[in-house]
């Protein structure tokens, strides 16, 4: 069986590795860089320039706190691009080299499925067969019906280069205006958050949205809840913002403003007229729509060359982790305790008094899992912690086998770590919803 891959972000890439591994003879298409949105536009550029950010804090702030004076750190934007460039570029060697050696071809040029079985290179004219074809094409930056919306910058844009100036507004309290946030603020600049919905991270457990609001305000963030951003004006070569926040009238002006709204599901003309996505046609990653998190894409690309290899997909699809880059970072993997409609556990335990944590100098945030009153099976994790996107990973893996609290609590965690916490969050059960 001969399959085709358009698109080489983590949905792409890991199908095509995933599909050669089980004997295929299969062809990758890509018209711009290897990686995707992850890797090129997502979140490794972005959680290296929050390195930066971090190491910065460290020299300025952490140091003092130990008795290291360092009187003055200078910070050269231009380098802390360049390696970020370079990490990328490093990454995207080694996704290359993973698909020599698998044995993939790789085909720059932009591919449009003219007909079932069958893709064209646009650039060459060149025609490729196939009997099955994966589709992840990614997605672009989306964009508010905002006047003046063409005078912010983009995610992309901040990820490019360095943004102008000291004060910066930006539109949206998601996962990626809340990280961004912390990175501008971390430099020096004043920061102000505008989100439309009453909760920065609304997707996310309620205690994690008012932790992490806490946490901004605490860094110098300004946040704006129930703020709907009606304009945007060059003024005085910088830009004014006019909104209403909680039915109030407001204006204030910044030297830059950045929209980060999300991305939408990219498609654009892959599919030629007369052509739709069938069994022998599937999209997968962003493009596929719905979840859009590289791990998710990825899983989800492996899931489909499974089913066509005549296997039983072994990746659970509904347990999926989502994490925040902030500091402490946050985390998060099943059910939300605000849609526990059954009888449930929850216990909670706040993270200063985690020996690690304090070395690390966080004193804020929590563990928090919840389970089923009757069971006492783990059906919901929520992490507001140092290492709280690696210890995210140890409670999925108990909600994808049915694990109970006790069977968790049974198990050692080491001391001093930050993961303790969930042993002593469990030891905290005794509240029941």
């Amino acid at each position: 069986m001969k399959i085709l891959v358009i698109g080489a972000g983590p949905a792409g890439y890991v199908g095509a590795l995933k599909a050669a591994k089980l004997g295929f003879e299969v062809t990758l298409v890509e018209k711009a860089s290897l990686g995707g949105t992850c890797l090129n536009r997502g979140c490794i550029p972005t959680k290296s320039l929050l390195q930066a950010a971090s190491v910065y804090e460290n020299i300025m702030v952490q140091s003092k706190v130990w008795g290291i004076d360092v009187p003055e750190a200078n910070v050269d934007f231009e380098k802390v691009y360049a390696q970020k460039n370079a990490i990328v570029e490093q990454l995207q060697k080694g996704i290359a080299m993973l698909l020599k050696n698998a044995g993939v071809e790789v085909i720059y040029g932009t591919a449009q499925v003219v007909e079932e079985g069958k893709v064209r290179i646009q650039e060459s004219g060149d025609e490729i067969n196939a009997d099955k074809i994966l589709v992840c094409t990614g997605s672009v930056t989306a964009r508010l019906p905002i006047e003046g919306i063409e005078n912010a910058l983009s995610s992309d844009d901040v990820l490019s280069a360095p943004v102008p100036g000291k004060s910066i507004a930006i539109i949206g309290g998601g996962v990626i205006g809340v990280e961004l946030s912390l990175f501008f603020v971390r430099f020096g600049c004043e920061v102000t958050i505008y989100e439309f919905q009453n909760a920065l991270v609304a997707m996310m457990d309620t205690d994690i949205s008012k932790q992490l609001l806490m946490q901004l305000k605490r860094a110098g963030v300004k946040v704006q809840l129930q703020a709907a951003v009606s304009k945007i004006s060059p003024i005085d070569g910088g830009f004014d913002i006019d909104a209403v926040i909680k039915e109030k009238p407001h204006t204030a002006h910044y030297d830059s403003v950045i929209a980060c709204v999300g991305r939408k599901p990219y498609r654009g003309d892959v599919l030629a007229s007369g052509v739709e996505e069938s069994e022998n046609i599937a999209f997968a990653g962003d493009a596929a729509g719905g979840i859009q998190l590289a791990h998710f894409a990825s899983a989800q690309a492996v899931s489909i060359i499974e089913k066509w290899a005549g296997l039983e997909p072994k990746c659970r699809m509904d347990i999926v982790p989502q994490c925040i880059y902030t500091s402490p970072e946050a985390a998060s993997v099943g059910k939300r305790e605000q849609d526990c409609t059954e009888p449930v556990k929850i216990g909670m335990y706040r993270i200063n008094g985690n020996g690690k944590a304090l070395i690390m100098g966080e004193n804020s945030g929590f563990v928090k899992i919840i389970s089923d009153a009757a069971s006492g099976k783990v059906t919901g994790a929520h992490i507001v912690a140092p290492h709280a996107t690696d210890i995210i990973g140890e409670l999925a893996v108990a909600i994808a086998n049915g694990l109970t609290t006790d069977e968790i609590g049974s198990v050692i965690h080491a001391h001093p770590t930050v993961s303790e916490s969930i042993i002593e969050s469990i030891n905290n059960l005794i509240n029941e919803k």
